[in-house]
Parts: C-alpha cells; sequence; structure tokens
C-alpha cells in the first residue's frame, strides 16, 4: 500500500529535519506583495487602503499545531484579500469594533483557535436580531447600554450557557480595550463590566468521584492505556493541574523555533517510596508529596493507587529507554512525545464510552475530584499537594508545611477507608490482587 498523503493548509509546506522530525513553515503567496523599486525587496502590499497583515513565519514540529496555526494566517489573509467587510462596515458600528479590535496586536498574538472561538462569538453577536428587524452588528457601539446587554445575555443563554457567558467575556474584553482608545472608538464605558458571569461556567468541571476514578483506569489499562491511567492518577491522588500533568501549557517560542514542544511532569520528581517533589509551574510553588510514612515502625502508603500506576508505568518506560526512565513521565504510546491536546481528549473520551462514564467527566476533574475529597477528609488548606499560591487571601497566616501535607494524605487515606470504597478497608488497586495474597 503507499503512503497516506496529508493535505495540509494553502501556503503550508513541510520539511525533513536533520533529526529526522517534519518541520512547518507557512509562506505569504507573492500576490500578496510588491517589489519596493527602490531597494529591490519586497514589501507587503496594499488592498482597499491596508497593508498586509501577516508574514511568512516557520510554526514549528507538531502537525495539529501547525495546522492550526496556518488555518488562522490563511482566514486573515482571506479576509484582507477580501475587503468587503471594511468597505461595508458602518463607522462606529458594533460589526466596526469587532473588526477593529481583530486588526490589534492583542488580538493577532492569540494563539489561533483562540483568535478562531473570538471570530466565531462576536459574528454571533454581531449577527443577532434586534427588535427592528436588523442585526445588532449595525447599532453604534457606544450606543450599547447595561440594559442591551443583559437582555443579549439572557437570549444567549437559551441557546447554551457556556457560550453565552463566553461571549459576554469577549464583549466585556472588547469593550475594554475600546474604552481606553475612546477618541478612535468613541466609545465611553463597557456595558458588560459588572455582569457577574463567572471565568469558567458552572457545571464545566464537575468533580469526579473516587468509584469513577478507579472504573476510569480500569477501563484505560483494559485499552492499552497505562500513560492516561497514571497521568488520572496524578491528578486525582496528587491534586495536579492537567497542563502540569501533560504539559499542555503554551510555549509560543518553542513552536515559533521549531524546538520539541514542552514537556510535563519528568521521571526525575518521582522517588518510588519516598516522595514526589515537584515545583508547581504555574504558582511556582514547592510541592513534596510523601508518598509512604513510619508509623510504629511499619512503613504505610499513603498514595497506593498513584504508585501502583507509576511503578507500571515506570517498568514500562525502563524497557523502552533500555534502563532508568527519563524525560516525562506521561507519553503518547505512538511517538514517545508529549500529548497533543486534541489527541488526548479523543483518548480520555475513548476511555470514558468504554467505562460507561458521564460525557461531562473532563480530564480537569480528577484534579477537582481528589481536591473535593480532601474536603470532605476535613482539611480544608490544599496548598501543601496542590501548590496553589493562597487560601482565601490568608497565605501570611496559614502557611503550608511538609507535615501538614502528611496529615492531609493520612486523614484521606482515613475517610476513603471510613466510605469502604475498598474491599476490606485496604487501599488496593481495583482489577489487582493485594501484595499479601501473592505470597
Amino acid at each position: 500500500m503507499g503512503k497516506a498523503i496529508v493535505k495540509l493548509p494553502a501556503y503550508v509546506t513541510r520539511l525533513k529535519l536533520a533529526s529526522g522530525q517534519h518541520a512547518y513553515y507557512w509562506k505569504l503567496p507573492s500576490w500578496a506583495t510588491v517589489k519596493d523599486p527602490k531597494t529591490g525587496k519586497r514589501a507587503p502590499a496594499v488592498r482597499h487602503g491596508f497593508p498586509c497583515p501577516v508574514e511568512s513565519c516557520a510554526l514549528g514540529t507538531s502537525h495539529d499545531a501547525a495546522v492550526a496555526k496556518a488555518e488562522g494566517l490563511n482566514e486573515t489573509l482571506r479576509e484582507w484579500r477580501l475587503g468587503a467587510e471594511r468597505r461595508t462596515l458602518k463607522p462606529g458600528s458594533i460589526a466596526w469594533l469587532f473588526n477593529w479590535y481583530r486588526g490589534l496586536e492583542r488580538f493577532t498574538d492569540l494563539k489561533p483557535k483562540t483568535q478562531r472561538d473570538y471570530r466565531r462569538l462576536m459574528e454571533i453577536v454581531a449577527n443577532f436580531p434586534t427588535r427592528a428587524g436588523g442585526k445588532l452588528g449595525n447599532r453604534l457601539a457606544s450606543d450599547m447600554d447595561g440594559e442591551t446587554a443583559d437582555t443579549l445575555y439572557l437570549k444567549l443563554r437559551e441557546k447554551g450557557e457556556r457560550e453565552a457567558a463566553y461571549a459576554m467575556q469577549v464583549c466585556r474584553l472588547v469593550w475594554k480595550w475600546a474604552l481606553r482608545h475612546k477618541r478612535t472608538t468613541g466609545v465611553k464605558d463597557n456595558p458588560f463590566a459588572g455582569m457577574g458571569i463567572k471565568s469558567t461556567p458552572a457545571g464545566e468541571n464537575r468533580p469526579t468521584t473516587r468509584e469513577e476514578y478507579d472504573r476510569y483506569r480500569i477501563a484505560a489499562r483494559d485499552l492499552g492505556y497505562q500513560n492516561m491511567a497514571a497521568a488520572a492518577a496524578l491528578c486525582f491522588e496528587a491534586c495536579q493541574r492537567v497542563s502540569q500533568v501533560f504539559g499542555l501549557w503554551p510555549d509560543e517560542a518553542a513552536i515559533e523555533e521549531g524546538r520539541a514542544p514542552p514537556a510535563g511532569l519528568q521521571w526525575s520528581v518521582y522517588k518510588p517510596g519516598v516522595a514526589l517533589a515537584l515545583v508547581q509551574r504555574k504558582t511556582g510553588n514547592p510541592v513534596w508529596l510523601d508518598l509512604t510514612i513510619d508509623v510504629e515502625g511499619e512503613t504505610v502508603q499513603l498514595y497506593p493507587d498513584l504508585e501502583a500506576e507509576l511503578q507500571d508505568l515506570r517498568q514500562r518506560a525502563a524497557r523502552d529507554q533500555f534502563g532508568q526512565p527519563t524525560g516525562p513521565m506521561i507519553v503518547d504510546e505512538r511517538s514517545g512525545q508529549p500529548f497533543e491536546q486534541r489527541w488526548m481528549s479523543s483518548v480520555h473520551r475513548k476511555i470514558c464510552n468504554k467505562a460507561g462514564l458521564p460525557k461531562a467527566m473532563t480530564f480537569t476533574g480528577f484534579r477537582h475530584g481528589g481536591i473535593t475529597e480532601i474536603g470532605d477528609a476535613g482539611e480544608y488548606d490544599v496548598r501543601p499537594i496542590s501548590g496553589h499560591k493562597t487560601l482565601a487571601q490568608t497565605r501570611t497566616y496559614n502557611k503550608a508545611t511538609a507535615e501538614k501535607g502528611r496529615r492531609i494524605a493520612l486523614k484521606r487515606r482515613e475517610h476513603i477507608d471510613q466510605l469502604g470504597e475498598r474491599e476490606g478497608g485496604k487501599a488496593s488497586r481495583p482489577g489487582s490482587r493485594d501484595k499479601e495474597d501473592d505470597r
């Protein structure tokens, strides 16, 4: 069979590097530039009174990231080429304001996916029908008031709470910057400020229960995704952020320079049978998570499920690397590289379907569920484990310590045993035998 042909977006080329990886490059078409008769160099062409807003650039080595960025560049290039929107927009109107914002560096510096989401939400607002039979986008942005904003929000909520909330957040951001440039925009206040809309709509990240967490790991192992079972354990047991575990934080510099994608938690932070010692990337706070503790001369495991998953994963990594595992813990088994977010989400949904778990169960829900379990155990300061920076603005008076982290772990084990969620009160791994049974 011949090799499958991968269709790339327009103006994208793929080159093979000396390392064996493929790098992607977006090249501005020649019709979007003109030759300067004085210098002989090519400069951006001008259409409809505006110079071409994009230029050739490297897209990095990640296929998915390269495609997403190229699609955003092509959309911007198309808008500039057609210029129809600029010719028909009424100066000072809401549609004009959205277009003005999309020309700001604050917008063009956003990730391509974020740009697409913003464009879509702006279109929803601009095309919203008014009582007079027109479109909201034709109204003057300066005439928008709080009452109209509230009515718009209520109407959009009928189609979906989450999308309505995001649309209002985008409008609030646009009007915020319009207010800073009021001599250009004519906007004198922000009608979308003070609406009391949460950044994260209610119900987006429901806490995962321990029973769901157990079922998820069993299904993940059955499907051959030990990496996902271990990742779930790191988020639920160790209360770590998904971005920290998978390395899903943005690294535009790495993408631009064609370097490897950012990695998540490294094997170097894991001391088997001793502790997890890491630094939270988001807050910079150190986290020391004891895995065992001595009680009257006996070693007690504080996180047996977490250790079991990590040990299985570590053995596999050691076999693949022919020795002591190094690099990131959680990698895509197909490539040995950190997960692409889209593929990670696909695998997560596949595991949930296998386990019969609800669609509303996000990976972030594991961290939420772990923190909720700690609260149910009677400990509300989760910072020694999660790495949070503050606790209701009382960090000065309530310092996080390693001793507090051990106390949290012990209380949590007691709470789990009291719930009877482990057969015989033992914290054995679901689907596996106790060590004593193996003897």
